[in-house]
């Protein structure tokens, strides 16, 4: 739309709050996106992007502030790149989620008529994840990335997301870091040594796993900051050493050692016990994550007789459960060393009525079906980029008599789910799960049954 610059400055009314966290607000029928911000907002903004079909502009001034805002608890809050709606009400947070599922559905998916039940809340909406990782940067020694820069990285002293122990380790680990005077590593230059700190936590067990990622080369002070790590934490069960000559920021081991004590944790889950490693994929909210598998379980309302086949199954997580209640329970994985942790925890749990088959779930799940014949139910739990038309086709070719999809990215299940419907499938029932508080990201699980 003509009209609107670079630069300008609009008075806004905030409508709602979209997936990606921004608020939603209109000028003469312009779309203008504006982060943190709240539903009822009045504020002054500045147009950052002007673009034909929408804008995006930063606040200038709050002229009147939602009943929803309230002050954010973090210090950080706004430059770190971690949360981005501390700054609303905790309902409100579940409200703009539940919102933000119905929309996904409805105009990305097609789907009308949703029966979408109210988004299940967190116990705790801070200190609930198990798992951080923290980034070491020359100019910031240790801390999360700012907002909108994978480079550059925030000092912080303490995050209200995990528990009080991994702010304690933060400060710590900083502290031996500059008392030795070690590099840390720079993206920009791929200098130093460096790159994260990784904490883990068994929050059933009580159990911490610390990992410190570098640079390929020697590390000659990783034994004695191990040494420093588990005497001042004495529910550290182990600190190992990953090298990593990625060229993204993300973890990537290229190859693992252990420092000191274990390779490994373990945490309950559902009344099972997982072992988790440092790249082990866990979700990183116990508690919810818990209730997710119950309602899973309530939702599949399996008799015992059922034959299921468990997509993206990771470690097990939702195969052991569904295991204790089926028949029968195939799980599909394509990373090797999940596949191997499955196993293993399959057989700790003493579970005979289950098989991983290790490979892409496209190739195995029609070699799968030609061997087994039709499932009863098909479980997909896919990463944020959603399982795709190409699996879901064979999903549907594939004929269970009812499929359970558990998705963490509305914008990906969507299409997914519209894929199922030319094999005759109606979704039976929606339901959300917040596993990340003060943020926008929602689970949702969805249940579609043959017509």
């Amino acid at each position: 739309m003509a009209g609107f610059q670079k630069g300008q400055e609009l008075q806004l009314r905030v409508d709602r709050l979209s997936y990606g966290g921004r608020g939603v607000a209109r000028a003469d029928g312009y779309v203008v996106f504006v982060p943190y911000t709240a539903p009822g907002d009045m504020v002054r903004a500045r147009l950052v992007r002007a673009k034909r079909s929408f804008g995006e502009a930063e606040v200038v001034e709050v002229l009147q502030p939602s009943p929803d805002r309230v002050p954010p608890p973090c210090p950080y809050f706004g430059r770190c790149g971690g949360c981005t709606w501390q700054h609303l009400r905790y309902e409100a947070q579940l409200s703009a989620k539940e919102q933000i599922v119905r929309e996904s559905l409805e105009r990305l998916g097609g789907l009308r008529h949703l029966p979408l039940r109210p988004v299940v809340p967190a116990p705790s909406p801070f200190h609930y994840r198990n798992k951080m990782e923290f980034a070491f940067h020359p100019e910031a020694t240790l801390g999360l990335h700012l907002r909108g820069h994978f480079d550059r990285v925030l000092e912080i002293d303490d995050c209200l997301l995990p528990s009080s122990t991994a702010g304690q380790l933060l400060r710590e680990v900083k502290a031996f870091v500059r008392e030795r005077g070690l590099p840390c590593y720079d993206h920009r230059t791929r200098q130093g040594l460096l790159r994260h700190l990784v904490y883990r936590e068994g929050v059933r067990t009580g159990q911490v796993l610390v990992g410190v990622v570098t640079a390929p080369g020697p590390f000659p002070d990783g034994p004695a900051l191990a040494e420093h790590v588990a005497r001042r934490f004495p529910q550290v069960r182990g600190v190992v050493w990953a090298q990593s000559g990625a060229l993204s920021d993300a973890v990537v081991v290229d190859r693992l050692e252990v420092l000191w004590g274990e390779a490994t944790i373990e945490e309950e889950l559902g009344g099972l016990r997982f072992r988790i490693g440092l790249e082990t994929f866990f979700q990183t909210n116990t508690d919810q994550a818990d209730r997710m598998v119950q309602l899973a379980l309530e939702m599949a309302d399996l008799r015992g007789g059922e034959r299921v086949v468990d997509l993206y199954c990771g470690v097990g997580t939702f195969t052991l459960a569904f295991a204790r209640h089926a028949e029968f329970v195939w799980g599909v994985e394509v990373v090797p060393a999940a596949v191997e942790a499955a196993l293993e925890n399959a057989a700790r749990c003493g579970m005979g009525n289950v098989e991983f088959l290790q490979g892409e779930v496209r190739h195995v799940l029609p070699q799968l079906v030609a061997r087994v014949g039709r499932p009863d139910l098909v479980i997909l739990d896919p990463p944020r980029a959603g399982a795709g038309g190409k699996v879901m086709r064979k999903v549907g070719r594939a004929a269970p008599r009812r499929v359970l999809y558990v998705s963490c990215n509305p914008t990906t299940l969507a299409p997914d789910l519209k894929e199922l419907i030319p094999f005759g499938y109606r979704v039976a029932l929606v339901q959300p799960v917040d596993l990340f508080p003060q943020t926008y990201h929602v689970e949702s699980l969805v249940l579609l049954e043959q017509a």
